[in-house]
């Protein structure tokens, strides 16, 4: 299963963090009642760890009672960094800033 943002095809989404690996990627937290309302974006090494731990966590249940990931997976850090950066500016989420 996949969505598409843009040019992206992003992996999920899925609501269990179980569903997700310890692996380097581009993330998008997004609402899980409504898939169009974008929380958060960001990058990590680790996405599962990342999202389990994320301090904006708090954040996100503010603007949504439950939550869903996708994921684009990638080990290539300029590729990680260029599609963070055009996920952020065209979802425009509603928490953290870059």
């Amino acid at each position: 299963m996949s969505i598409k943002f843009g040019e992206c095809g992003l992996w999920g989404p899925v609501t269990d963090t179980d569903d997700l690996f310890d692996s380097s990627g581009v993330y998008v937290v997004l609402d899980a009642r409504d898939y169009n309302r974008v929380l958060d974006v960001g990058m990590s090494n680790s996405v599962k760890s990342r999202i389990e731990n994320h301090d904006r966590r708090v954040q996100w249940h503010q603007h949504a009672r439950y939550f869903a990931c996708v994921v684009f997976w990638s080990s290539e850090s300029s590729q990680i960094l260029n599609i963070e950066a055009y996920l952020r500016r065209e979802l425009v989420p509603l928490c953290g800033e870059r």
